[in-house]
């Protein structure tokens, strides 16, 4: 099997396809052996029907079905060789049907996907949070403690972090009150209920609702609840000791603890800090360019997903796998555009080697071009390290809605 690349104009390419008669007369032999054997035909068994019945009756579809094997197998090795993006599926060959004995000779023409790459792609700047591994170690420890935290019943009005014993229950729908325990700062029920559990006593009571900070159509606000606080207990963290250190980490002492949680927090964060930067690098490249991308190869990408994906699929979810795979092939064409213009890719021995085993050649030059582009990009930019500054704004009515005092509801009627 061959080909020829016999003209080329703009991003149309034809190709002369060439199959040797040996090849093809092995294969009408698979595809006849292959019907002969599937036929239910009465009188003769399976796989013993005259080859003369077969030619009369199916021929034309035994030609057929071994042009378009023919086809897809030359046209599959030529493009592995190739290194071409289509803008779509293959057009056709012709009609041309293969004969036995005979070479099988066919044309057929592709129209290539081809992509500038976009400006300025050396040189970009990125930021990123500020990494302080001090930090890091703080925040981590003070997260073990609370793991162990124990709370202890206190006689003084309520304040953050301090668990909080409520009953909750709205009298309007003649149920018995619920008993919660609910931390100040974790918003356990929604954002604003923390702020009215705030510089209570035992026996204090209040009635609040979920409202909606502007009106929502089709949305009510919700029902009134009572709430009155029973128990207020404030936490007791572990010290950062040796005691500790062996408890949440099997260390033999605290200093051991902090140097595994320092260690393991740097190698996060070499992770993370190549993943922010290449997910921003791309983010900047993709707004400069305004693309659609091969249907099929976003269509390809997201069947796979599909296929790899665990429980059923609804329309929310086929979107949001088409919107996934349409960024990833768009990334893919973009680092593939700046590779080939900064003819980057693999060395033939690199090549080689990582074909040995039967790997596609086109994969693996794709796969290591885009790596060696990113890399190119990722050298050339500058990186600003930022310290991140707290945020202002108040959780309470962030999302749209919170609790808020209101009036009691009427209680439910005997």
């Amino acid at each position: 099997m061959g080909y020829e690349i016999i003209s080329r104009d703009g991003d149309g390419v034809v190709v002369r396809f060439t199959a040797g008669a040996g090849e093809v007369n092995a294969l009408f032999g698979k595809v006849r052996a292959r019907i002969n054997k599937e036929l239910q035909i009465p009188g003769f068994r399976p796989g013993h029907i005259p080859r003369s019945m077969l030619e009369q009756r199916f021929g034309n579809l035994i030609r057929t079905e071994v042009a378009e094997s023919l086809r897809e197998s030359l046209a599959a090795s030529m493009l592995d060789e190739q290194d071409w993006v289509l803008s779509g599926k293959d057009q056709s060959g012709g009609d041309a049907l293969p004969a036995e004995n005979e070479d099988y000779v066919f044309e057929q023409k592709f129209t290539l996907f081809e992509l500038e790459a976009p400006e300025g792609y050396d040189g970009l700047a990125l930021t990123l949070p500020a990494f302080d591994a001090d930090e890091a170690v703080e925040r981590t420890l003070e997260s073990v403690q609370w793991r162990l935290v124990d709370y202890q019943k206190v006689d003084r009005a309520s304040r953050d972090k301090d668990l909080v014993l409520v009953q909750a229950g709205r009298p309007s729908e003649g149920r018995e009150p619920e008993k919660m325990a609910l931390r100040i700062g974790m918003e356990d029920l929604g954002a604003g209920l923390d702020d009215l559990l705030k510089d209570r006593v035992p026996g204090d009571g209040f009635t609040a609702r979920i409202e909606f900070d502007k009106p929502v159509e089709g949305a009510e606000n919700g029902k009134p609840t009572d709430f009155e606080v029973i128990e207020v207990r404030e936490p007791v963290l572990p010290a950062l000791d040796d005691e500790l250190a062996r408890k949440a980490g099997r260390f033999q002492t605290m200093d051991e603890f902090r140097a595994s949680i320092r260690e393991r927090a740097e190698a996060r964060w070499k992770v993370d800090r190549r993943e922010a930067l290449e997910t921003q690098a791309l983010d900047i490249l993709l707004s400069r360019v305004d693309f659609e991308p091969p249907a099929y190869m976003v269509d390809n990408l997201a069947g796979d997903f599909a296929r790899n994906l665990e429980g059923e699929r609804d329309e929310n979810t086929d979107k949001a796998l088409r919107e996934i795979s349409e960024r990833k092939v768009k990334e893919f064409l973009v680092l593939r555009a700046i590779g080939m213009k900064e003819s980057l890719g693999p060395s033939p021995e690199e090549l080689d080697r990582e074909t040995a085993n039967g790997g596609s050649r086109s994969s693996v030059i794709d796969r290591i071009r885009n790596r060696m582009t990113l890399e190119h990009i990722l050298s050339k930019a500058t990186v600003e390290e930022r310290k991140e500054q707290p945020s202002t704004t108040a959780s309470a009515g962030g999302q749209g809605w919170s609790w808020r005092i209101c009036a009691p509801a009427a209680p439910a009627a005997d």
